[in-house]
């Protein structure tokens, strides 16, 4: 990780996710009509989307880890709130424990409350991909 600390790799790395490198996005509708109106309807959804995002992420020098944040927004598109997951390894995803994080935030979620339809919206950065590309532009250069 000390390859990103550095100022000149740093301003790169901004660089590489403005251009999208690394980058996933994805969101999911929790209608107002949603069961009980539990917000844990999108576990399943969300925890399968990350798990395929990370699936083919590159991992030069055994770099694989991702950083995870998800947000929710009301029908009018105000933030409710939002978390990020941190950097982490893609394993923590696979297991109970990555699945337990996403489901505290659905807690949140519906705790949040709130009438109308929600939106949860998830990004991941694969910081694999970021290391790639840092390579293979230095090699270029």
């Amino acid at each position: 990780m000390h390859l990103f600390r550095k100022d000149g790799t740093r301003k790169r790395v901004e660089a590489l996710i403005r251009e999208g490198i690394g980058v996933r996005e994805q969101s999911w509708e929790l209608p107002a009509a949603a069961p009980d109106g539990d917000s844990r309807v999108l576990l399943a959804p969300v925890v399968a989307w990350v798990r395929e995002a990370m699936a083919d992420m590159r991992r030069p020098y055994g770099i694989d880890h991702v950083a995870l944040a998800l947000a929710c927004r009301d029908d009018e598109g105000h933030v409710l709130l939002s978390n990020s997951f941190g950097v982490t390894r893609p394993a923590i995803f696979w297991g109970p424990e990555g699945e337990d994080r996403v489901a505290a935030f659905l807690d949140d979620v519906q705790e949040a409350g709130g009438t109308g339809a929600h939106e949860v919206v998830g990004a991941l950065l694969r910081l694999g991909d970021i290391a790639f590309e840092l390579s293979a532009r230095k090699a270029a250069a």
